[in-house]
């Protein structure tokens, strides 16, 4: 009898610490991880968390704080789940105002009320023309063959100034740091040429005519011996008055590649908007006149043309994870205040994601956010309060409609993390959120891919080498826990 309850309590010491063993070897590579020579002088968070408990099965720094990068966004993403549903649609309305007389001429204006849609023109949406192509068809059902008057743009919607105050002056002017505008257009970017002149120096000039933006270009090819200065441009973007300045030097290149072209943001995306619509009028035969003529009209007759939608909100959140849009996210946050009654600005987009997650039970002081996107520098998170997000938002996935899992690129195969894991075990078998900038290597999301079990955050900030050997860490990390 005796030997009997010996026994039983040996089977049950051992079912005790079965759990405890099973997860010793992820907690192995975490302490490997933080050991490795690459990451000596960088400050590092791990959490791996079960998702069916919310337990931390391993992990490192789970409860300090990091710069996040771009993996900010699965905050932001998720918290737009949350409360705008996969279904949300932005809104661009189109008004025809004043007199259509009966040859179809109308003598008033065309009215543009924008909702804050980021995919309007946008080329990473298969019918990008769809807008004002749209348009131009709701005229001719109209009957209107002819304008004279005004096209205006009604951009109230989004009061806030396009770039929130956090970010720094270096990234506004370029493709990733463009702002956010209630009428948002082909992305709010200009493709900017580059051509070389005899004498070394480079005229500069965008591809498609941008109304509202100017080019001051001081740029030159190096000079022969030069080990002084090297190649690089800086360039500063000001709203006010639309001018792009972009200066520096380019490496000397052979011959025949002397050109080049690069992306910059673009100021004023309704006047290109504007000026496209005036475009389709003269192709689609519609005759237009800038004119004050009857704008001042005593009966004023208005007639919805078109009320435009965009894609739905899951579609633009999948765009946003896999590309790393950051004009998407801000426009997502800006969102958020939308059925609220106060103003679409960041710092209300930012109050109400705090609310959201503190009424989820998370401690929100493991988390301040400053944007949508995580350009900016002072924006940080805890490696466990983004595992407890990822948790909260794949329980949710019945109540939301969506398993916000699948809207994560898969490493190795897709988006911003197509490289990572390319040549291992692990190659689209783990979808994640990347975040990059000076100093900082983040990533977040879901192991495996499809119906999941972990979380996992790795975060490493403040490292001094090389990037690719932090990647590579970062890699080796994820081997070790999931990959054997």
């Amino acid at each position: 009898m005796f030997q009997k309850l010996i026994l039983a309590i040996i089977s049950i010491l051992a079912a005790a610490a079965q759990p405890a063993m099973a997860t010793m070897p992820k907690q192995d590579a975490v302490n490997r991880f933080t050991a490795s020579k690459a990451l000596a002088h960088a400050t590092t968070g791990v959490c791996v968390m079960d998702l069916a408990t919310g337990k931390v099965v391993a992990g490192c720094n789970v409860d300090k704080g990091f710069v996040t990068a771009s993996t900010m966004k699965v905050v932001t993403g998720a918290s737009a789940l949350e409360l705008l549903g996969k279904d949300f649609l932005y809104h661009t309305r189109v008004y025809a105002i004043g007199d259509i007389d009966s040859d179809g001429r109308l003598t008033g204006k065309i009215e543009i009320v924008g909702g804050g849609d980021p995919t309007l023109g946008s080329r990473h949406f298969k019918d990008c023309t769809a807008f004002v192509d749209t348009l131009m068809q709701c005229l001719q059902d109209a009957g209107i063959t002819a304008i004279c008057g005004s096209i205006e743009l009604d951009r109230s919607a989004i009061p806030d100034q396009p770039v929130p105050g956090y970010w720094m002056v270096e990234d506004i002017p370029e493709s990733y740091g463009t702002g956010y505008h209630a009428i948002n257009f082909a992305d709010n970017q200009a493709l900017v040429k580059f051509t070389r002149q005899w004498d070394g120096t480079y005229r500069a000039a965008t591809a498609h005519k941008i109304p509202g933006l100017r080019l001051n270009c001081h740029v030159r090819e190096q000079f022969k011996g030069d080990t002084i200065n090297r190649p690089g441009l800086t360039s500063r973007l000001y709203y006010n008055g639309g001018m792009l300045q972009i200066d520096g030097i380019v490496a000397r290149r052979r011959r025949g590649r002397e050109n080049f072209a690069s992306w910059y943001a673009n100021p004023a995306p309704h006047r290109l908007l504007a000026d496209s619509i005036e475009s389709a009028f003269h192709t689609n035969g519609i005759t237009y006149k800038s004119s004050t003529e009857g704008l001042a009209y005593h009966t004023c007759d208005t007639l919805l043309l078109l009320d435009y939608t965009s894609p739905a909100l899951a579609e633009i959140l999948e765009s946003m994870l896999f590309r790393s849009d950051n004009m998407f996210a801000e426009a997502v946050l800006r969102t958020l205040p939308v059925d609220s009654g106060i103003p679409s600005t960041t710092g209300n987009g930012v109050r109400i994601v705090n609310k959201l997650w503190k009424s989820h039970g998370l401690d929100t002081d493991q988390f301040s956010m400053k944007d949508g996107s995580g350009l900016a520098r002072n924006g940080w998170a805890t490696p466990q309060f983004l595992c407890d997000v990822l948790r909260l938002a794949y329980a949710d996935r019945d109540r939301l409609g969506i398993d916000y899992s699948q809207l994560l690129p898969r490493a190795g195969r897709e988006g911003s993390v197509k490289r990572l894991m390319l040549r291992t075990p692990l190659r689209g078998k783990i979808s994640l959120k990347s975040g990059s900038m000076g100093g900082v290597q983040c990533y977040a999301g879901y192991y495996p891919a499809s119906q999941p079990r972990y979380a996992v955050a790795v975060m490493v900030n403040n490292f001094p080498g090389k990037r690719s050997k932090v990647v590579s860490q970062i890699q080796t990390l994820l081997l070790d826990l999931f990959g054997k």
